[in-house]
């Protein structure tokens, strides 16, 4: 697998989303994906697999932990509100739900931006 591409491609589909924008507050090797200044994904190489880190309903994590294999508790972060794929040769997380998950997330964050926020988003065209 071409973990490189894979991470420019699960990069790119975060970037699809109005106003998100790609930082790297931690160093050049994580790539930070933030709305409003607010991190919404974690995408990073890491002992050879690549994890994608997305905030989630907490009420949804067990469920979705149960159901995919490659679904596990944040990565470094509070594992009560994130979760993160380890993309793998074993991965089991179908195309669809895995971008459902990255919307998910970015909706998240975007319900906790102050309207103001909220509209400059709503109203601006990706840079």
């Amino acid at each position: 697998m071409d973990y490189q591409q894979i991470l420019q491609d699960k990069v790119a589909i975060c970037l699809t989303l109005q106003g998100a924008k790609e930082t790297f507050p931690f160093d050049k090797k994580i790539h930070a994906l933030k709305l409003g200044g607010k991190i919404f994904a974690l995408i990073h190489l890491y002992h050879g697999d690549l994890y994608v880190s997305l905030k989630c309903q907490p009420e949804r994590i067990d469920r979705l932990r149960e159901e995919y294999s490659n679904i596990k508790p944040g990565y470094h972060l509070n594992k009560q509100h994130w979760i993160t794929l380890v993309i793998n040769e074993h991965y089991d997380v179908e195309p669809e739900t895995e971008i459902a998950l990255i919307q998910n997330s970015y909706q998240l964050i975007f319900q906790k931006l102050s309207k103001k926020v909220q509209n400059t988003v709503r109203f601006s065209a990706n840079d």
